[in-house]
């Protein structure tokens, strides 16, 4: 795990989110029920990581987010949830 900014709790890195900031924690899907999901991604602001929450749920058109999510986790969670 690597170090996270100072003033910030947060000290998980997804790597694979090719983000200039370190320790950028982990974006997390979990399951809330049949077609639903519970999204917690985040975003940078104030010099920490700060967590934004959003709702998934499959309908007849795909996978619509409600929420407030870091707009470049939104194609990662749609791919995830799409499959």
């Amino acid at each position: 795990m690597a170090a996270a900014a100072a003033g910030s709790a947060c000290t998980a890195k997804d790597d694979r989110s090719g983000s200039e900031k370190a320790g950028r924690p982990t974006l997390a899907i979990d399951f809330d029920g049949p077609g639903r999901w519970r999204i917690r991604s985040w975003a940078w602001r104030e010099n920490a990581w700060h967590p934004r929450i959003a709702r998934a749920t499959r309908t007849g058109a795909g996978i619509e987010v409600r929420g407030p999510i870091n707009a470049a986790d939104r194609a990662k969670i749609v791919a995830r949830l799409g499959a």
